[in-house]
């Protein structure tokens, strides 16, 4: 078992409120202040009293910071119910890998949100969620149709209510890596807050808050019906956009019943083909045409 991290004093505290569940965070200063860019959006307000605590601790340089540098630092988390204080999870490790995340801590809530890896924009009331592996392309798709008028709602997941089927914005910094990073960096980037990490397979990534990128879906706001669009790579030339596409993998495993019934009943699940590399304004034009968005 990794060893304990250094009891830094707690000094800060944050309310955070994901998708109508309020959460208490106590940790430092520094991860306050980064538990600020993370989640501004969903900063709960004053007086709303928490369902759960989160207490966090690392060493000097915070938990968030540790995170982003993929460090061996020893960390560690607890999560509790409120107000009672009856233990949930505790988790002592170095290396993030299957860690489930305290923050949203969708464990506690899987009765609650069912959840997509998805990159999700909204115009119009016609809400897409983008689906597919890591590095197809949703985050630059999700850029170039930004950048068209579109509003972001999520960088990183399509968080569904299970009881409504409603989805639910969940405005975290959006990641810019590989070539769209290069493009950017000069540009659109250049003098926002960021964060910055690293992935072993496309090398710098850089994070910034989405709502300086341009214009995003308030965090209250409930979207629907919703339309899956699988996205994947392929040595294909030009990009495809066909019906059928493969259903996505959902958390909890079980938690389908959105799937039937709260989508779109025309056109709900889509493919969308991107070349090996590139592609994404194509790609946004397919999606308008489509859709009619």
């Amino acid at each position: 078992m990794p060893p304990d991290p250094p009891r830094i004093p707690r000094g800060a505290e944050r309310l955070l409120d994901f998708f109508g569940t309020v959460v208490r965070v106590r940790c430092t200063p520094t991860d306050a202040t980064d538990l600020d860019f993370f989640f501004g959006p969903h900063r709960a307000e004053p007086g709303a009293p928490p369902r759960y605590r989160v207490e966090l601790h690392a060493g000097e340089h915070g938990f968030l910071r540790s995170l982003l540098a993929k460090d061996d630092a020893p960390k560690s988390f607890r999560l509790s119910s409120e107000p009672g204080g009856e233990l949930i999870e505790e988790r002592r490790f170095t290396r993030w890998s299957s860690v489930p995340s305290p923050l949203p801590p969708f464990r506690a809530m899987s009765e609650d949100v069912a959840v997509v890896q998805a990159t999700v924009l909204e115009r119009e009331g016609c809400c897409l969620a983008f689906h597919g592996d890591p590095h197809s392309g949703k985050t630059s798709l999700g850029l170039a149709l930004l950048a068209r008028g579109w509003a972001l709602a999520s960088d990183q997941l399509l968080v569904v209510e299970r009881a409504t089927g409603a989805a639910r914005p969940y405005l975290t910094p959006t990641g810019v890596r590989g070539r769209t990073l290069a493009a950017m960096r000069e540009g659109s980037l250049a003098g926002l807050e960021q964060r910055r990490s690293f992935c072993t397979v496309s090398g710098e990534v850089v994070l910034a808050r989405p709502e300086s990128l341009g214009a995003v879906v308030p965090v209250g706001r409930r979207l629907g019906p919703v339309r899956l669009v699988a996205v994947r790579r392929s040595p294909a030339a030009e990009p495809t956009l066909t019906a059928d596409g493969p259903a996505p993998r959902v958390w909890p495993v079980g938690a389908r019943s959105w799937l039937t019934g709260e989508l779109a009943a025309d056109r709900a699940q889509s493919l969308l083909t991107l070349p090996a590399e590139g592609g994404e304004q194509a790609g946004a034009d397919l999606v308008e045409g489509y859709f009619g968005a």
